[in-house]
């Protein structure tokens, strides 16, 4: 004999919620303003990506953007986590990387980041010469989000 189970007018199963990096973004685009952090103002950058890009695809744009030839390994920054180029993180034992708050550049969509933070995100290319960069939302569309 099988149960047979009856549910009650009203009774809600609660929905599963997505893990961070299946969240949908659609076709969300973030204006960002990409500037060197101990550098020249006039040598920032101002470009257009979607929320739902990776962080792999924002440092494509950003090698673009400065002509740079994209020889070198790069690291994402923000707050206490930090976000590796996938070659690098390929060499990192996952469960320690966890630990460590380390994680793959190419898994974590943009928009995840900066879309609702104020705290911009940092980027480092070309380990050994330290090429940092600050990228921030673009203060316009930052006053559309907040008000």
């Amino acid at each position: 004999m099988t149960a047979k189970i009856i549910k009650f007018p009203g009774q809600r199963q609660r929905a599963s919620e997505p893990a961070p990096s299946e969240l949908a973004f659609g076709r969300t685009v973030l204006d960002v303003v990409i500037s060197l952090v101990d550098g020249d103002p006039s040598h920032s950058r101002n470009a257009s990506v979607r929320a739902d890009d990776s962080l792999a695809d924002l440092h494509g744009v950003i090698t673009r953007l400065y002509g740079w030839d994209d020889a070198h390994n790069y690291y994402f920054s923000h707050g206490s986590c930090r976000y590796e180029d996938p070659l690098l993180f390929s060499t990192q034992d996952c469960l320690s990387a966890r630990c460590r708050h380390i994680y793959c550049a190419a898994d974590v969509p943009v928009g995840r980041l900066l879309a609702h933070s104020a705290t911009p995100l940092y980027y480092m290319y070309n380990l050994t010469s330290g090429r940092e960069l600050k990228i921030s939302l673009d203060s316009a569309q930052v006053m559309e989000q907040f008000g």
